[in-house]
């Protein structure tokens, strides 16, 4: 599944345009474009001239969408310190991660994204798939272990593994917080959803 990198397209307004501004410029045109080398080096030009968390926030994005993650995820810490964008950033590095199949980072910035956006439907199903992928990376895994114990005429004794709570099936127990949080988010949806029905219910309305 593709997973999309948000791009901030705002940046803070100047009095006059400067250098700076028309660096940037240039990198949402060409980060519009796809040439995400060419966006990273006119943020980093921008971001050179006038640092702000939105700079930040536009270099990192196009550092990792041009495959540079471990840059990119550095560079969103310096946007993170504007709630403005700070959600955004966490969201992407959240992505960076999953795209890298870390999957405990994914899941911790998509956890730190819904605790700020609750309603942010694209981090609730990303973090949903992170933890699909992190739960299918341990059973294979542990499959492979087994098959290498079976093939090696059972003489080696199973290699104690740490307690992961409850099974069922041989599938692992997603993390509870992450999923405590999914929950969260689904009986506020849920809540809302009722909500708007007896809004509706109270009003004259032609049609459905």
């Amino acid at each position: 599944m593709t997973i999309v990198l948000m791009m901030l397209l705002s940046l803070a307004p100047l009095q006059r345009p400067t250098n700076s501004r028309a660096a940037a410029q240039r990198g949402l045109s060409a980060y519009s474009k796809h040439d995400y080398a060419g966006a990273a080096d006119s943020f980093a030009q921008s971001n050179a001239l006038r640092p702000t968390p939105a700079g930040a926030f536009n270099l990192g994005t196009a550092q990792i969408a041009n495959g540079k993650r471990e840059e990119g995820s550095a560079t969103l810490e310096h946007a993170m310190a504007d709630p403005k964008v700070r959600a955004d950033a966490l969201y992407n590095r959240g992505n960076s991660a999953l795209a890298a199949k870390a999957y405990d980072y994914a899941i911790r910035d998509y956890i730190e994204t819904l605790k700020l956006r609750p309603s942010d439907a694209q981090a609730k199903r990303n973090l949903e798939i992170a933890l699909l992928r992190k739960q299918q990376a341990q059973q294979s895994s542990a499959g492979n272990q087994k098959n290498q114990q079976s093939s090696q005429g059972g003489k080696q004794q199973p290699t104690p593994q740490p307690s992961q709570g409850p099974k069922r099936e041989e599938t692992q127990k997603p993390d509870s917080n992450a999923e405590a949080l999914l929950r969260a988010v689904q009986q506020q949806e849920q809540e809302e959803l009722s909500r708007m029905k007896r809004v509706r219910a109270g009003r004259t309305r032609v049609g459905w």
